[in-house]
């Protein structure tokens, strides 16, 4: 071998290598336990006999603690197959309310030093909620999302489906950038996930191996799952086993769901999925896609979910897929309940309903290309996402921010309050 082709695999061995091993893309996620929070990376080559982890401490000059990463290598689904590398690892033993610093990475190479606030239930809660977002027109909505957490805003993040447009475009390299992105605020608050219909190629591969999602104890692979939050029990679930046709998928997670349910104690229960299944549209029957009626209706093969939310007193159903923003009054099986205040609502006798798609989708609608419906109660055709404040047991409240102002301007304020 010659001098110059020995330098030349050197080299390309050492610079490939570094990049390979830079660490991407860090997130935050709850696990569901109040003493835990999971730290989520990615790297494009592996790490051989290295050992990923974790460092966290209560100041950034003293990282005190170390907790191991596992990692998943897995292959992208496009044509060349590229493997990429997660790593997950878990902050145990966290003081609610305290703030921690950590960083990520190997000896290979580490991240910054991020931080972030322990949840704290005794506490009001604050969220940013939103489904359909990408980088492509979502860049305004990323970039308030970031100085509001910077700013300490929220408390958590929650993504509703379609993530990026798409996860694996370009042979990932979108979801690659989409990720790294909004580092800037997922790597300060928790950010959760689960699938909408963009997500579902290939057996949902980019969502199950990007993120770490609570367990549901029966596929735990990030798409459905709960956790409690202060006042809140907060559901995740997949509309999407009912327009793949999954039979079996969406029975167990039926199943799951009855349990769950069941057991929960918390005052108020929001339950949120990709697909809407009440909304104003191009129809004068508003919602009514099969595909996205199948989870609420269910078919001799797959149960519906309506009811079962229904008997289970869920408070406020929220989500995206269709490109707008819409707050529906209190519904269930059609029948909607009005009062004197759009704006207040009091003993609900049904969910609310909020579909909150216009995040950063690619094409959008407005109120001017759909005919209302009469469980409308408020449209809106700006890009933005929505804000819940849960004050306590008896009150909570959400708004509509348009993202197309630079400072957000803040709509639809509107109050859900029980006894």
């Amino acid at each position: 071998m010659s001098q110059k082709l020995c330098f030349f695999l050197v080299f390309f061995c050492i610079f490939n290598g570094g990049d390979a091993n830079k660490v991407e893309q860090v997130h935050l996620s709850l696990s569901g336990k109040i003493d835990e929070m999971v730290v989520t990376w990615l790297t494009q080559g592996p790490l051989p006999n290295v050992t990923p982890y974790v460092s966290f401490g209560l100041s950034k000059d003293a990282l005190r603690w170390t907790a191991k990463a596992t990692t998943t290598s897995w292959k992208d689904q496009g044509s060349h197959g590229y493997v990429r590398y997660t790593h997950r690892a878990t902050m145990t033993k966290m003081v609610p309310g305290d703030k921690y610093f950590y960083q990520v990475g190997s000896s290979q190479a580490m991240s910054d030093v991020f931080h972030f606030k322990q949840p704290d239930p005794t506490k009001q809660l604050r969220a940013a909620i939103f489904g359909d977002l990408s980088v492509y027109k979502g860049m305004p909505t990323i970039n308030q999302l970031i100085d509001a957490t910077h700013n300490d805003h929220f408390d958590v993040i929650i993504h509703i489906g379609d993530i990026a447009y798409d996860l694996h475009d370009d042979e990932g390299d979108r979801g690659d950038a989409y990720m790294n992105a909004i580092q800037g605020f997922a790597a300060y608050v928790p950010y959760m996930v689960f699938a909408g219909n963009h997500e579902s190629d290939s057996h949902f591969n980019q969502i199950i191996n990007r993120f770490t999602m609570p367990k549901n104890g029966v596929y735990d692979n990030n798409l459905f799952w709960s956790f409690d939050y202060g006042f809140v029990h907060f559901v995740g679930l997949n509309s999407e086993y009912y327009a793949e046709k999954l039979t079996k998928e969406a029975n167990a997670q039926y199943k799951w769901l009855q349990e769950d349910l069941s057991k929960n104690k918390q005052k108020w229960t929001i339950v949120m999925f990709h697909r809407p299944w009440y909304c104003s549209s191009e129809s004068d029957s508003g919602c009514h896609d099969y595909s996205d009626m199948l989870s609420r209706q269910g078919n001799a093969d797959m149960p519906g979910l309506e009811k079962l939310l229904h008997e289970h007193n869920v408070d406020m159903v929220l989500y995206g897929h269709r490109h707008t923003y819409e707050r529906m009054w209190p519904i269930y099986d059609k029948k909607y309940y009005t009062s004197a205040n759009s704006r207040l609502i009091k003993n609900a006798k049904a969910p609310v309903y909020i579909l909150t798609g216009s995040a950063g989708c690619h094409s959008h609608e407005g109120p001017a290309d759909t005919i209302p419906q009469n469980f409308s109660a408020m449209r809106l055709g700006q890009y933005g996402y929505t804000r819940l404040k849960v004050y306590n047991a008896t009150t909570i409240s959400t708004y509509f921010v348009d993202t197309s102002d630079k400072v957000g301007n803040f709509m639809d304020q509107a109050y859900l309050v029980k006894d």
